[in-house]
């Protein structure tokens, strides 16, 4: 909640106050960010710069806060209005707005309060896609799954080619030590699933059929040396 030395609450701030109190909590850094977009809310919903000569909310900010960009502003005044401090705190800004996209793309209705367990089908090599809850990804991945989601065109792998890349990952880990260059990789076109070995060593054929082997056939290996 905003606090400002002279007690006011929120709705009796003043343009000046609002000021104050915002470079109050830009030296807060993370922290203060909800704030700032509970302050930037009130000064547009009451027309606070307009009332006191100036063209536009946005045209005053830019005036007084060369720090804040619009796009800064618009994000966090976003994440005030539709999710909780605690919630800002736990997360950020950033990664708030992103789910925020991903619910609005993916057509899910938005659940209020703790947003970590909403699930999150997450893209991963290959066309696999994996749910996740939001407590669980990373920016990158929310940003990777609303890229996903905004093209619901591209193909996806199979469940069961999927399992069976899984295992053949799974072999080629037994066979090669950990930390060598060895890659299986895999993509999806055209309704088939394509794969591609790179990286191994001309000395480790032997070792790269053997893997193959097993993952056509689980069996004992030998140990990677």
């Amino acid at each position: 909640m905003v606090q400002t030395n002279g007690g006011n609450t929120l709705s009796e701030l003043t343009l000046e106050q609002v000021a104050d109190s915002i470079r109050t909590y830009l030296r807060q850094g993370n922290a203060g960010h909800y704030n700032i977009g509970l302050l930037y809310n009130h000064t547009v919903d009451n027309q606070l710069a307009e009332k006191n000569g100036y063209e536009s909310a946005q045209a005053y900010f830019s005036q007084h806060f060369e720090e804040l960009s619009q796009a800064t502003l618009t994000r966090y005044g976003t994440v005030a209005r539709e999710f909780t401090e605690e919630a800002c705190g736990m997360y950020g800004v950033m990664k708030l707005i992103t789910l925020r996209t991903y619910l609005q793309v993916a057509e899910l209705q938005f659940a209020a309060g703790e947003p970590g367990a909403t699930p999150i089908d997450v893209p991963e090599e290959g066309g696999i896609v994996k749910q996740k809850p939001f407590a669980e990804c990373s920016l990158e991945e929310l940003r990777q799954a609303v890229k996903h989601k905004r093209n619901p065109t591209r193909a996806t792998m199979p469940t069961t080619d999927a399992d069976r890349v899984e295992f053949m990952r799974q072999c080629f880990s037994r066979h090669f030590a950990k930390g060598t260059r060895v890659q299986l990789k895999t993509n999806f076109q055209r309704g088939k699933t394509l794969l591609t070995i790179q990286g191994v060593p001309l000395d480790d054929v032997e070792r790269l059929m053997e893997a193959l082997m097993d993952g056509f056939q689980p069996q004992l290996v030998r140990s990677a040396g």
